[in-house]
């Protein structure tokens, strides 16, 4: 412990000598690894994952460098300039305490920011169940914020429903046994079948129990769980509670008291007063159109999004690689993002490519976050245009892949990522 505050008050010290020091960035290459570095560099060492004094490099040149050694400084001369420390798990700049990304966005690795045992670059993150500390979770797919500081996780490996206290980083277990099958009660009393997607309504966190092929209602008052509708068959059949079927169901989305369900070739309805479900959206036939109601296609529906009062859904159309919106009064569906193209290209909604669209949220500032699996990132589409940017960059080295499961934001326009790697991340 000695050492760690040692080497912190060292890496201190020489960032407040660089930055009493006018350092412009050089028009050559400059830093580690480099052929024929800058004069300005002064401070070279040849050696690409340790040094003792700090190399002077591009954001670029820094991102290349393979499994850096935990302690690894740098100097980066572009971007946000500042003096950047290698943590073991991710990059710190030790100037503005914010963890960069390749698209200059900040992950700030403080309390309440990652969840699960992110591991280090040689070694991948652990899979497990715990809730001590910053918890352990295995492939985490569904998230969902309150609005009252807790974030809801379907943990899907381990049959459970989390909770983290946004305030403290607490992980807690809201409900599930731990094993496979379907039982309704009180907290660990109750079990779960692969659920994957979460929805906080209303005093109520809603599941998508895919295994189970049910729609699951917990009661935060009580942690009673219950099944709002489904009767565990696959099907396709609208009708009330236990009479309609499911046939995968693995996005919820909650508004104005209903819940909406992308269940596969589906777009499904459940007003939770009543338990009734419609179907306002798909033929239950595999494909892509647009149109209404039945007229329309889907090619497995990943994930919903509804605006506040229910009016608009949108919908994370996986295998046409494409985002759709559905007007629900109408049951008009429209693509307003995507080509059907497998790809990460940015740009307005008829050009953009999505790799493999998951999780879906809507942002105060009239954005939709879609959680992009394969292109290992997180995509932001405008509501109004479809014009389509890349918000976060996820690490691809092959020890330390991160795909993106699902996505929320709160009100602040933090957001919440859950990764398949086991990992809970906050991008703020």
């Amino acid at each position: 412990m000695k050492n760690r505050f040692t080497n912190l008050r060292r890496g201190l010290a020489l960032a407040t000598l660089l930055a009493a020091v006018s350092l412009s960035a050089p028009a050559q290459s400059v830093g580690i690894g480099t052929t024929a570095p800058d004069a300005s560099a002064a401070l070279e060492v040849q050696s690409t994952t340790q040094g003792l004094l700090p190399p002077r490099l591009t954001a670029a040149q820094r991102a290349a460098i393979v499994a850096p050694a935990a302690g690894l400084q740098v100097f980066q001369v572009d971007g946000t300039p500042g003096v950047y420390v290698f943590s073991g798990a991710y990059w710190l700049n030790l100037t503005t305490g914010r963890e960069p990304t390749l698209t200059g966005v900040g992950i700030v690795p403080n309390t309440g920011t990652f969840a699960g045992d992110y591991g280090t670059p040689s070694s991948p993150p652990t899979s497990g169940y715990s809730d001590l500390g910053r918890g352990l979770f295995s492939d985490p797919t569904g998230v969902a914020v309150d609005g009252r500081g807790q974030l809801y996780v379907a943990d899907r490996g381990n049959q459970r429903i989390r909770q983290i206290d946004l305030a403290t980083g607490a992980v807690s277990t809201l409900a599930g046994s731990g094993t496979a099958g379907f039982a309704d009660g009180v907290g660990t009393a109750a079990a779960f079948s692969d659920p994957t997607g979460v929805a906080y309504g209303n005093g109520s966190v809603y599941v998508a129990d895919r295994g189970n092929r049910r729609i699951r209602q917990i009661d935060l008052a009580t942690g009673a769980v219950s099944t709002l509708a489904g009767s565990g068959a696959s099907g396709t059949a609208d009708g009330v509670g236990a009479a309609a079927t499911f046939s995968g169901p693995t996005g919820v989305a909650y508004a104005n008291g209903m819940v909406f369900v992308a269940d596969n070739r589906l777009i499904r309805q459940v007003a939770v007063a009543t338990g009734v479900v419609s179907t306002p959206a798909g033929s239950g036939t595999a494909g892509f159109a647009d149109g209404v109601g039945a007229a329309a296609r889907f090619n497995g529906a990943a994930g919903v999004a509804a605006n506040a009062n229910g009016s608009v859904v949108y919908v994370t159309d996986l295998g046409n690689r494409r985002i759709r919106k559905l007007v629900v009064a109408t049951r008009t569906v429209t693509t307003l993002a995507g080509t059907g193209a497998t790809g990460g290209l940015d740009g307005a909604g008829a050009v953009a490519t999505f790799g493999t669209p998951m999780g879906v949220a809507l942002a105060n500032d009239g954005n939709i976050y879609v959680a992009d699996r394969s292109s290992y990132s997180i995509r932001r589409v405008a509501m109004d245009t479809g014009a389509v940017s890349t918000l976060y960059q996820f690490d691809t080295r092959p020890a330390n892949l991160q795909m993106p499961n699902g996505v929320a934001v709160d009100a602040s326009g933090a957001a919440y990522v859950a990764l398949a790697e086991h990992l809970i991340r906050m991008l703020k």
